[in-house]
């Protein structure tokens, strides 16, 4: 998702690890119905593996700005029972939207804290965004448990590690020589 008209772009840094050539699809509003713009000088700028996020640059000329989501405050926090929207691509279906709430604002899984929602986070909804009713993104979609008897179990990664990876981009900032 786009976050500043310069065209830089958070996604998960599992969407991006050990590729060379990124493209990305922006949908834009037309006369009459949306079109996609296809951006293919996609660079990194800064990914951390730890906390599975990466933000991106379009480095061609974007013409007229895009169109940014706001990301919600840290300090806001959220309520358990909290109504969010997860946007993405699940199996290739783009513009796919999909509602739910947020079922405990602090999982910790495997070391990391999630938010924990019922929302279907399914694969191509990965480092899209976690919308609450004011439209601000509140987390990065990022995984669910797939298992035998489990639903409803996605997990994304809160506005407010977003934001503080953004806030240190230089500890995280991408070294193509060096992509370990």
């Amino acid at each position: 998702f786009v976050i500043n008209e310069d065209g830089y772009i958070v996604t998960n840094n599992h969407v991006i690890a050990g590729e060379h050539r990124i493209s990305v699809t922006i949908f834009k509003e037309g006369e009459r119905e949306l079109r996609k713009d296809n951006y293919d000088n996609v660079r990194i700028v800064a990914t951390s593996a730890e906390l599975d996020l990466a933000l991106l640059k379009i480095d061609e000329a974007v013409g007229e700005p895009l169109k940014i989501v706001s990301i919600a405050s840290a300090d806001e926090g959220l309520r358990e029972g909290q109504t969010v929207f997860a946007i993405g691509s699940p199996l290739g279906l783009d513009r796919t939207v999909s509602e739910g709430i947020i079922s405990v604002a602090n999982r910790v899984i495997s070391g990391r804290l999630y938010l924990q929602t019922t929302t279907q986070i399914n694969p191509g909804n990965s480092g899209g965004p976690l919308f609450n009713l004011k439209g601000e993104v509140v987390g990065v979609n990022n995984m669910k448990i797939a298992a035998v008897g489990a639903e409803g179990l996605g997990f994304s990664i809160s506005s407010r590690t977003l934001k503080s990876f953004l806030d240190n981009l230089e500890a995280y900032a991408f070294d193509p020589r060096n992509p370990n």
